[in-house]
């Protein structure tokens, strides 16, 4: 019964590491967009900011 535990907490674990490597790898890649088209960032952000 022990085991089983650890094994499911080894595997939440590896899973929440997953997951932020991918939230890390799409920032990442938001950035990276940025860089390439800096009208498109203006945009968005000109965009977001009339919403309030």
């Amino acid at each position: 019964m022990r085991a089983s535990r650890n094994q499911r907490d080894a595997m939440r674990d590896g899973l929440k590491r997953f997951l932020l490597g991918i939230a890390i790898a799409a920032v990442l890649a938001v950035v990276f967009v940025g860089y390439l088209r800096p009208t498109f960032i203006f945009d968005l952000a000109n965009r977001i900011i009339l919403c309030f």
